[in-house]
Parts: structure tokens; C-alpha cells; sequence
């Protein structure tokens, strides 16, 4: 498949309903806008989430490992580039990148995808459709990471979430910016508009009507651990942030 068909871009208008109260986008809008971009490429390429779910298989998002420079703000035209990247038989990266109205790089994702059977919840190798779809010459925007991320060992400034229905997605778990969302609530605003780096592992699913608590730790030179865990004291979710 040629790089043309694969490699996607769309333009968004940031909305009053995308912003925080200092009226510049929030990290779960963006990622948002990832997901929106992701799922549209995709179904260009024949391997959009409905076209999984009818083969019993759904995309189960990893890692997400976001920089960024520059804030969007209210009413700002920004464009995603995004594109499939090559893996493995078992993992999937898919990068974006956020340019502003001059065509300026302003932030960037690198994201890992695992494919799952719907109804086991087991990982599964990736049909050779989906493989034969990936750019292979085309660099990550961000390094490859293999590392985990520490779990925290004196948690403060502890918040607890009831899952809701809307925080589900079409997979019937958690999605994917709401966990974001939740982790980005242990800071001030002040703080949250200094986060330069979010790197997140999503571990477990979080199901309606789990109560989960938001934690966070602070690390070295400007940087904290957070971290999230349902009622049963299980994982759900690990994040190291990194402020200017």
C-alpha cells in the first residue's frame, strides 16, 4: 500500500467545550482528537473497530507517550497528522503529530496497540492485511519505549471516580482519555498547564460501576509517578508526567 493511502491528516477548530477555564485545550481533548483521527484513518484502510468487531477482534490501546510544546487555545485551527507504523505480529504503533496554523510542529504521540479477541480478551496476532498497511520507512515521532513505569510507593492527593456509563467506549471498558482525565484532576490548573510529557501504560479495563482512585507521587526534576487503581486494589493504569 502506497504512502499516500496510508499517511492521514484532518484539521480541527478547537471548541469551547475542549478547553479548560484559562480557555487553552485539555490533554483529553487531544486525545480526542487522536482517537478521532486514529479511527478515521483506519477506516480508510479497512481496519476501523467495526470492521474488527464483525472477525470477533478490537484494538486495545497500550501506551500512549505524548510531547507537547505548545497548547492549543479556544477557537485555534490545528491540523493531526497521523499514520500506522511498523511493529510486530502482536503490536501496533501509530503516530500523530499536531501542526498549528503556520504548519509549526506543536506536539506529538507515539501510541503501541495490542489486537484482542472481543470475547477471550486474549491478545491475537495481526491478520496480514492490517501488517501490509503499516509504514515501515517512515520514522517514529518518539522513541520506542520498553520500559514499565514504577508503580507509587507513597500516594497523595488521593481522588476517587464511580465509572459512569459515558465514560464507556464502543468496547465497553474505560476509554482511553477518560483515564487522562482523571489522572490530570491531582493537579492545579497551574500545574496541569506546565505538562510537557505524559507517558501512560493502560493495564486493566475499567468497567462501569468500578470506583477508581487517582493518586499521584512526585519524582525528579519536575516530574510525578500517578497512577490508578479500582476497588479490588488492582492497577488500571500507570503515568509519569513530566512539567517545564
Amino acid at each position: 500500500m502506497s504512502e499516500t493511502n496510508t499517511f492521514y491528516t484532518e484539521q480541527f477548530t478547537v471548541r469551547a467545550n475542549e478547553v479548560d477555564t484559562s480557555g487553552n485545550i485539555t490533554l483529553k481533548s487531544i486525545c480526542d482528537f487522536f482517537q478521532e483521527v486514529a479511527g478515521n484513518n483506519a477506516k480508510e484502510l479497512n481496519f476501523d473497530i467495526t470492521d474488527l468487531l464483525e472477525q470477533d477482534l478490537t484494538w486495545v490501546l497500550h501506551r500512549m507517550d505524548i510531547k507537547m510544546i505548545r497548547y492549543p487555545e479556544w477557537r485555534e485551527t490545528i491540523t493531526i497528522e497521523t499514520w500506522p507504523a511498523a511493529g510486530d505480529a502482536l503490536r501496533a504503533y501509530r503516530n500523530y503529530r499536531i501542526l498549528d496554523e503556520e504548519g509549526k510542529e506543536i506536539g506529538c504521540c507515539l501510541s503501541y496497540w495490542m489486537m484482542i479477541n472481543i470475547k477471550t480478551r486474549r491478545p491475537m496476532r495481526m491478520p496480514k492485511e492490517v501488517l501490509d498497511t503499516r509504514l515501515a520507512k517512515r520514522d517514529h515521532v518518539l522513541n520506542v519505549k520498553s520500559n514499565r513505569l514504577p508503580e507509587i510507593k507513597e500516594a497523595k492527593g488521593k481522588i476517587t471516580f464511580t465509572v459512569r456509563r459515558s465514560d464507556l467506549d464502543m468496547n465497553q471498558h474505560v476509554n482511553n482519555a477518560t483515564y487522562i482525565d482523571w489522572m490530570m484532576e491531582c493537579f492545579s490548573l497551574e500545574e496541569a498547564q506546565k505538562v510537557t510529557r505524559f507517558d501512560i501504560m493502560y493495564m486493566h479495563e475499567g468497567l462501569e460501576g468500578d470506583r477508581i482512585i487517582a493518586a499521584k507521587e512526585s519524582g525528579e526534576e519536575n516530574s510525578f509517578n500517578l497512577q490508578l487503581k479500582n476497588q479490588n486494589n488492582k492497577t488500571v493504569a500507570l503515568a509519569l508526567v513530566s512539567m517545564m
